[in-house]
C-alpha cells in the first residue's frame, strides 16, 4: 500500500488562521479521500488548532505552531506542535456530549468530540519545552 508523503507547515497562533489550515488538510487528503473523512478529520484539527490558540496562549505571545500530517498503516496522524501552556487533553476526563448540552456547559464539546472521532496522543517534550499532541484518524474507520 501506497502512503501520502509527509508534509508539514507552520502557521502563527491567531485563530485567522484557521482557514489556511482547513485548505492545507483538505490538499492533504486529496481527492481519493471521502468528504465525509475530510469532514471529520478537518473539524478535528480546526478544535484542536483552536484550543491551542485559545488556551495555549492566554496573554496572546506570538508563537508560530507547527502542524504534520502524513499517513501509515495505522491511518492518517496529524502531529501539532506548540510552545503554549502545557496541557494533556489525554488525561481530562471523558464526558458525555448529552449531559454538556442539558447542563448548559460552556466547553468542553470540542475535546469530547475529537475523542469520538479520532483517537489522541499528548507528549510533552521537556528538551524544547514543547506540547506535542497527535491525532489519529484510524485506518479501520476509512
Amino acid at each position: 500500500m501506497k502512503f501520502r508523503p509527509e508534509t508539514s507547515f507552520r502557521f502563527p497562533n491567531d485563530l485567522g488562521e484557521l482557514t489556511n489550515i482547513r485548505e492545507k488538510v483538505r490538499h492533504f487528503l486529496g481527492e481519493d479521500c471521502t468528504d465525509l473523512v475530510k469532514s471529520r478529520i478537518v473539524f478535528c484539527l480546526d478544535e484542536a488548532a483552536t484550543n491551542v490558540i485559545e488556551h495555549g496562549f492566554p496573554e496572546k505571545k506570538l508563537s508560530l505552531i507547527e502542524l504534520k500530517m502524513s499517513e501509515n498503516e495505522e491511518g492518517y496522524l496529524f502531529v501539532i506542535t506548540d510552545e503554549g501552556i502545557p496541557f494533556d487533553p489525554t488525561l481530562k476526563e471523558s464526558e458525555d456530549l448529552e449531559k454538556l448540552y442539558e447542563e448548559g456547559a460552556d466547553g468542553g464539546f470540542g475535546l469530547q468530540s475529537i475523542r469520538n472521532i479520532m483517537s489522541l496522543r499528548y507528549q510533552y517534550l521537556s528538551d524544547s519545552q514543547k506540547n506535542q499532541l497527535t491525532l489519529i484518524y484510524p485506518r479501520e474507520t476509512l
